[in-house]
């Protein structure tokens, strides 16, 4: 029975302030912890503060088991099991960012446009990579902050 309360989880990104290049991972591995949801849930959305409003297209992908470790700044390269652990993905196009106050902001999956990726694990966490598909260049390592808002089972 699903009871549906909601989660936010917030996570600061440790990056690098050299360029990227398009297709490279941004800040590494990022654990999301989920332990409360009894295992199974729903991601609803996802937001991206960038404190340099770069304002970069972003692609959050998410696996249901901890995938192949791939470090800030290498190359988005899954294996094909991590493939096959991959539950959804949530894309934060450049039009998607409004910038307050010299900052960028997007949201995806709020109301209407709501992401809805379901997950189950056994692990307590939901994993995944952000990857850029432009060549942003930050100017502080603390410049993104990822958000997600999980309807948990539990």
């Amino acid at each position: 029975m699903r009871i549906n309360k909601q989660e936010v989880i917030e996570k600061a990104l440790t990056i690098t302030t050299s360029a990227y290049t398009a297709n490279d991972v941004i800040g590494g591995l990022i654990t999301f912890d989920v332990s409360n949801s009894g295992g199974s849930g729903i991601i609803r959305w996802g937001r991206v503060v960038d404190d340099d409003a770069e304002d970069a297209e972003l692609t959050l992908y998410l696996f249901d088991t901890s995938p192949t470790a791939i470090l800030d700044a290498a190359a988005f390269a899954p294996t094909i099991a991590d493939l096959k652990n991959m539950i959804g993905k949530i894309l934060f196009e450049a039009a998607d960012y409004e910038d307050i106050n010299s900052n960028g902001i997007a949201i995806r999956g709020r109301g209407a446009d709501a992401v809805d990726i379901d997950f189950k694990t056994d692990l307590g966490n939901i994993f995944g990579y952000l990857v850029c598909t432009s060549t942003p260049t930050y100017t502080a390592v603390t410049d993104l902050h990822l958000t997600i808002g999980v309807w948990m089972d539990g």
